[in-house]
């Protein structure tokens, strides 16, 4: 039985026990809100309409409510079963899902992608992202990894990204997001964009930042801010041209993500190593140089482990 169908008998039904039941009607009505848990939702939503409307309605005698019900009341409930259930349909076209594709990378592996609106997509090393058009929304999920995204404007159907409980908006510029390790980040080369905390649980979302270019933001994996700065490079995701640049970073995060990009397994001998800070641009596909220089800039020596590298103090 279709969903409309049942609005109606619904509607009906509203009107029929303000009317007052018979014995047999009062069964029939307890057997149908019984027989499907559909029908005793729609009635109850139906009820509330009626007390809506009956309370705008302007103060009647008893006689003369009970001159206009018979008529009144199925016009009523007639309209009120034609609305909602235009309601409802204009409800399922608008969320009706147009496109949908998955673009995923491995380690090492980067790829840009075009999408049909002209939206570009970017995609670091072992990134998975979900694409899913919509009649009034564009939404673009990131579930690992980053990628920077070149929104093509379109203010009528603005995009949204999903990283973990945060959820970006944008109509249209150029930023990266993000999520690596339960650490969302959203960095905004031009354009601005809007910074909110989603909950999973109904999605609601809570305005956290609005973002213009050069800011940068942090969040963890329950969407709190961490940390917010502005970007001093000329460009997001130096990673697009296969550097990596680190300012006063822990080597302990610098050899990370050096192994995001399938660099030899490292490992910090001393704990006294891995907090000190490394800056500098190296290239990604240059690991091997960037430990020749390390013996340089920080008192440790490299000493190779086998099926991995290991780094102990000097």
């Amino acid at each position: 039985m279709s969903q409309a169908w049942i609005d109606e008998m619904a509607a009906l039904w509203c009107t029929k026990v303000h009317d007052g039941l018979s014995f047999s009607e009062q069964r029939a009505f307890q057997k149908w809100l019984h027989v499907n848990p559909e029908h005793r939702k729609a009635y109850v939503q139906f009820e509330a309409l009626w007390n809506e409307l009956d309370g705008l309605s302007p103060t009647q005698t008893t006689s003369s409510k009970k001159c206009l019900k018979p008529w009144f009341g199925y016009a009523c409930a007639c309209a009120i079963a034609c609305f909602f259930i235009a309601f409802l349909q204009w409800q399922t076209w608008n969320s009706r899902l147009e496109f949908a594709q998955n673009i995923a990378t491995p380690v090492g592996s980067m790829r840009e992608y075009t999408l049909k609106d002209g939206t570009t997509l970017f995609l670091d090393t072992d990134t998975n992202v979900s694409v899913e058009y919509y009649k009034q929304k564009r939404l673009v999920k990131l579930h690992q990894g980053q990628l920077v995204l070149h929104v093509s404007k379109d203010a009528a159907r603005p995009l949204f990204v999903d990283a973990q409980n945060v959820q970006i908006r944008v109509t249209g510029t150029l930023f990266e997001v993000r999520n690596v390790d339960k650490h969302v980040r959203v960095s905004v080369e031009e354009g601005s964009v809007e910074v909110s905390h989603k909950r999973l649980e109904d999605g609601s979302v809570l305005p956290l930042a609005r973002l213009s270019a050069k800011d940068q933001i942090t969040l963890d994996e329950r969407g709190f801010v961490l940390r917010a700065s502005t970007l001093h490079n000329d460009s997001v995701a130096p990673w697009r041209s296969g550097r990596l640049i680190f300012d006063k970073t822990p080597l302990k995060e610098v050899l990370f993500e050096f192994e995001r990009y399938g660099a030899k397994k490292t490992v910090i001998a001393s704990s006294e190593l891995a907090p000190m800070p490394l800056s500098g641009s190296f290239e990604i596909e240059r690991f091997a140089s960037f430990l020749e220089m390390l013996p340089k800039v920080l008192p440790l020596k490299v000493a190779n482990g086998g099926d991995k590298i290991i780094l102990e103090k000097r």
